[in-house]
């Protein structure tokens, strides 16, 4: 099965669709989430690809602490494709899901680090209302900004000062009506990084290769959503049977 509707980036903002720079964002909508440990289900496995050539990348130059930061520019929004298309760092989730697998998967235990002057990992997916830990492993001011996207508009969530290597701030990740979170350092304006929060666990993200795998999924049809920070969000359907592993593909279109 493929997925191929897509809606970009950049044709939200000619549009004046999206007002900030972000695409429209899809949205889980199930407030409230039940965990069975004893489910089995079926196995969502698929890739992500990129139709076209990517954008020439938007370059931003590094404008203080050339010490321990570098010299030179950096890619605040990398696309990271491979020869063969393959686009990695893109955020894949089933919606409507009010009951499944618990959130066992230490992955979506939210982390951001601050090293070398960029933030890692640059996408993650969260628990809606986790708690974000922020660790500055730099020698020198950071100043971590968060923003709920909410459609056209951002809100701030957070706004911390680590002025110090080794500080370890937490922030619970309370969301309003939106998804994602941009991570932004008001410190270092080339510093980016993604938190797609979700209320369930059947959501991953795309790896170096563009692969992507969920499993113990509850058998069903679903619409499945592919999210990615330069070139917004694409939908399609898919079938899970237990005990089977269905494939998709999912391609977005430049």
């Amino acid at each position: 099965m493929t997925i191929n509707r897509y809606l970009s980036r950049r044709t939200m903002l000619s549009t004046g669709a999206a007002a900030l720079g972000v695409a429209a964002l899809p949205r889980l909508a199930v407030a409230d989430y039940t965990e069975q440990p004893d489910i089995a289900g079926g196995v969502l496995k698929g890739k992500v690809m990129l139709s076209g050539a990517p954008p020439k990348p938007e370059e931003i130059l590094i404008s203080k602490d050339h010490g321990h930061c570098g010299e030179g520019a950096i890619v605040p929004d990398p696309v990271r494709v491979t020869a063969d298309g393959y686009l990695a760092d893109a955020v894949v989730a089933l919606k409507d899901i009010s009951q499944g697998k618990p959130w066992s998967d230490p992955g979506t235990v939210p982390k951001i680090v601050q090293a070398r002057c960029k933030f890692e990992p640059y996408v993650q997916v969260a628990r809606k209302g986790a708690e974000l830990t922020i660790l500055n492993e730099d020698p020198l001011l950071h100043n971590i900004h968060a923003y709920e996207l909410i459609g056209r508009a951002r809100r701030t969530m957070f706004n911390i000062a680590q002025p110090q290597a080794g500080q370890v701030d937490k922030h619970v990740l309370k969301m309003r009506r939106g998804d994602v979170i941009e991570i932004d350092c008001d410190a270092h304006n080339w510093m980016s990084a993604w938190i797609y929060t979700a209320d369930h666990p059947y959501v991953g993200v795309a790896d170096s290769k563009g692969e992507v795998s969920i499993d113990r999924i509850p058998p069903g049809s679903y619409e499945l959503t592919a999210w990615h920070p330069v070139f917004g969000e694409t939908a399609g359907d898919v079938a899970v049977k237990a005990g089977e592993t269905s494939e998709f593909s999912v391609q977005f279109k430049v």
